[in-house]
């Protein structure tokens, strides 16, 4: 239950932060744009594939 939880809440923080960094131009401004949305790009890919691996495993 507690790699679960874990699980759950790591998907949320990576979704949670690629959406931030895509949709708030003004969270980190010294990093270069296209850094950022490839940053953030990665992030939500990422944590997609720990929901679906979560979700695979638990469910």
């Amino acid at each position: 239950m507690p790699l679960l939880i874990l699980g759950i809440s790591m998907t949320l923080f990576y979704l949670g932060l690629g959406a931030w960094l895509l949709l708030d131009k003004s969270f980190l401004p010294d990093i270069q744009v296209e850094f950022r949305n490839i940053f953030a790009i990665m992030l939500l890919v990422y944590g997609s594939y720990r929901g679906w691996r979560v979700y695979a495993d638990y469910f």
